[in-house]
């Protein structure tokens, strides 16, 4: 009977040893995976990027601000950090996991909008955290959305069983370069080449306006605000930005929604010396759907161009 157990701790010994040497291989190829979201990660969290100017934001920010351009005309490194689908919430904790190991940014630039308030219940795209549920910092992030991240971490390759494509193309990565064209990422910055179609999903409300929402936007925004100066240096910069957006979007609804977020950022403005913002929503970019992919988001064309304009601007601000 010893023989027996014996013989059973061995396999299952064997099939563990097995299981972690496979993960541990899809692991390393997806953190090192150039240009792709896993490889923005493992920078992030391993302290090199360490830029002069971190761009913020949800979708908009991840596919609309060309770090490369941004940084090259203001002469400073740059980084973009925008979470895909993320609220704020989302945002400032993906800020915080960055300021653990780089040093702190002199300059930020936040994308603001009517879709910033929002606050996320889930996690978008868990499938970004595969590689890393071992890291602490990123694993008590994620285990506050979905405590199944609690166990991935102690199973060998559970937490790949929903997607062995992702474990194959993580394999694959140590060996050779695969292309995703539209998930490819510069600087963390991801550039869409994609044909414009009407969203209608994203044309719909994106917050109310009655009396009690407005001052709660109000008290976020400010929250939000401070979130930044409470961690950046005395000198520091923070550039809230409202990308363009197209023009079915700009109706009188839409300008009475955000009318409150405007004057309230401007009251902030007069507040902090540090403070600025720009609005680029009415930009002459959003009359024309070749600089889009949907109505509220920026295609590379439209990125690229934003980009210079937005420089232009915020260079005027800093000089």
């Amino acid at each position: 009977m010893r023989l027996f157990f014996k013989y059973i701790f061995s396999i299952v010994l064997m099939i563990c040893f097995a299981g972690y040497s496979i993960q541990f291989l899809s692991d390393y190829g997806l953190r090192k995976w150039n240009n792709t979201n896993y490889n923005d990660w493992e920078n992030i969290i391993s302290g090199q990027i360490n830029s002069d100017i971190i761009i913020n934001g949800s979708s908009r920010g991840y596919v609309g601000y060309n770090p490369i351009i941004i940084g090259g005309l203001l002469n400073k490194s740059c980084f973009n950090i925008a979470f895909d689908a993320g609220g704020y919430y989302l945002q400032q904790s993906k800020f915080d996991i960055y300021l653990k190991k780089n040093i702190k940014p002199k300059i930020i630039i936040q994308n603001i909008d009517l879709a910033h308030f929002n606050k996320n219940v889930v996690l978008p795209n868990e499938s970004q955290f595969i590689p890393f549920v071992n890291y602490s910092d990123i694993n008590y992030f994620i285990t506050k959305y979905d405590t199944k991240f609690y166990y991935l971490r102690y199973t060998p390759l559970l937490k790949y069983n929903q997607n062995l494509k992702l474990l194959k193309h993580g394999l694959v990565a140590n060996f050779s370069d695969l292309v995703d064209k539209n998930a490819k990422t510069f600087q963390g910055y991801c550039p869409q080449n994609r044909i414009f179609k009407v969203d209608y999903h994203n044309l719909k409300n994106e917050i109310y306006i009655d009396k009690k929402s407005i001052l709660k936007y109000k008290r976020l925004l400010n929250e939000i605000v401070d979130f930044y100066f409470s961690r950046l240096d005395n000198n520091a910069k923070v550039i809230f930005v409202w990308a363009p957006e197209y023009k079915l979007r700009l109706t009188n609804d839409f300008e009475l929604k955000r009318k409150a977020i405007i004057n309230e950022m401007n009251l902030i403005q007069k507040k902090h010396r540090n403070f600025y913002f720009i609005d680029m929503a009415y930009d002459e970019i959003a009359n024309d759907n070749k600089y889009y992919y949907d109505t509220f988001h920026l295609n590379e064309l439209g990125s690229n161009v934003f980009s210079k304009k937005l420089s232009v601007k915020i260079n005027k601000h800093l000089n």
